[in-house]
C-alpha cells in the first residue's frame, strides 16, 4: 500500500514549474494520499522537511464570528459554500527539519492524549517516518494551546527525552501565571485554568530536567529565525526557516480554515486571546507572504498543510496547497536519519 501511495505522490507531484492553475482533483488525491499515511517528507534547499499528521479535529463554523458583522459573516460562508452550524474537519500537523547533519528540529508536536482519541497519532507518524524519538533534540512550540504541545509527555513522561523544548518568554508567562491574567474575558476564565493546569503538568519533565527554554523577539534557533505573530495568544511566534534563496515559514495558529480566512483575513475566531490582533497579525503576513512567494507551514490547514498564498485581489487570496501546479514540490527519498549530534 505504502508503494502505491509512494507512486501517486510522484504522479501528483511532477508538475510544470510554470503552471499557474490548481487541479482541485490531483490535490485531492495527494491530500487523501498523505493522509493515511501520516507523514510526507521533501526536500527544502539543503534540509529534508517532514509533515506530520496528529488527526483531525471538528470546529463548528459558528466559532467564526469575530470582527464581522452577522451578514459579512454570512456572506463569507457563503461564498466558501458553507453554513455556520455545520462542523468543519480541522487537520493538526507539526513539522519535522531535518537539516542532514543530526540536527532535528520538531516544530510543535500535537494533542498527545490531552484532546480525544482522534488525536495523538504525531509520536507514530514520527517513528514511521524512520526517525527515533530520541533523536529529536530540539521542539519549537509556536504557542501553549493543548494541540500543540501535549504531544510532549505521555503518563508524565518526556516522550522526546533528549530535546530542549523552546517557546516563548511571553507565551510562558501567560500560561504560567499564578493568578489569572486580566486580559482573559470573564466567561473564558475557567477553560483559561484548566487549560493552564495542563499546560503546567506538560512541561513540568522539561522544567525538571532544565530542557526549557524561552527566547524573545529577534532570537535565532538553530539557524531558524523566529517572527512575532501575537492575536492567537499572547506571545505566539512563528518560525522562518531559509535555504538556497528559499523561505518557508511554520506559521503556527495565524489561520484555522483554508475555505474561509484566505478569503476573508479579516475573520478571526472565537478562541483567539485578541481576535482584532489576530486578524492584523494575519492580514500583514498574508499579504508579506504572498507578495514574496514564501511557502508556508501551517498546523491547521488540510495535511500536509504546507503550500503558498495567492493574492486574488487587494485584501483577499487563495491558498495554493502543496501539490498543485503552482507549488510543485520534490518527494524527498526514504533514507536513515544521520546520528544526531550530542545535545547541548
Amino acid at each position: 500500500m505504502k508503494n502505491n501511495i509512494f507512486l501517486i505522490l510522484l504522479a501528483c507531484l511532477t508538475f510544470q514549474a510554470n503552471a499557474t492553475e490548481v487541479q482541485p482533483t490531483t490535490a485531492t488525491v495527494v491530500n487523501e494520499a498523505l493522509t493515511e499515511q501520516g507523514y510526507f517528507a521533501f526536500n527544502f534547499g539543503e534540509y529534508k522537511v517532514i509533515a506530520l499528521r496528529d488527526g483531525s479535529i471538528d470546529l463548528k463554523g459558528s466559532l467564526f464570528n469575530k470582527n464581522l458583522s452577522s451578514e459579512e459573516v454570512q456572506q463569507v460562508f457563503a461564498k466558501a459554500n458553507l453554513s455556520q452550524s455545520q462542523y468543519l474537519p480541522t487537520s493538526v500537523n507539526a513539522f519535522l527539519i531535518d537539516d542532514r547533519h543530526g540536527n532535528l528540529t520538531l516544530v510543535d508536536n500535537g494533542a498527545g492524549s490531552c484532546m480525544g482519541d482522534k488525536l495523538g497519532a504525531m509520536a507514530t507518524n514520527i517513528q514511521a517516518a524512520g526517525y527515533k524519538l530520541s533523536h529529536i533534540n530540539s521542539i519549537m512550540l509556536t504557542h501553549l494551546h493543548l494541540d500543540h504541545v501535549c504531544g510532549l509527555t505521555q503518563n508524565n513522561v518526556s516522550v522526546f527525552p533528549l530535546a530542549t523544548v523552546y517557546v516563548s518568554e511571553p507565551e510562558l508567562a501567560f500560561w504560567s501565571a499564578e493568578q489569572v491574567p486580566q486580559s482573559v474575558a470573564e466567561d473564558k476564565r475557567a477553560n483559561y485554568q484548566a487549560t493552564a493546569a495542563q499546560i503546567k503538568a506538560v512541561l513540568a519533565p522539561y522544567q525538571l530536567s532544565k530542557s526549557l527554554r524561552t527566547f524573545k523577539a529577534g532570537s535565532d534557533i538553530n539557524g531558524i529565525e523566529v517572527i512575532q505573530s501575537t492575536g492567537h495568544t499572547p506571545g505566539h511566534y512563528s518560525y522562518l526557516l531559509k535555504s538556497q534563496n528559499k523561505a518557508l515559514v511554520f506559521v503556527g495558529d495565524i489561520v484555522h480554515s483554508h475555505t474561509l480566512q484566505f478569503i476573508e483575513p479579516k475573520l478571526s475566531v472565537d478562541f483567539d486571546t485578541d481576535p482584532v490582533q489576530a486578524s492584523h497579525t494575519r492580514e500583514s503576513l498574508f499579504a508579506q507572504y504572498a507578495e514574496a512567494h514564501t511557502w508556508i507551514a501551517a498546523p491547521h490547514l488540510p495535511f500536509p498543510g504546507v503550500g503558498e498564498i495567492v493574492e486574488l485581489s487587494t485584501g483577499h487570496y487563495q491558498w495554493k496547497p502543496l501539490g498543485s501546479p503552482a507549488t510543485p514540490a520534490t518527494p524527498a527519498t526514504p533514507a536513515t536519519p544521520a546520528t544526531p549530534a550530542t545535545p547541548a
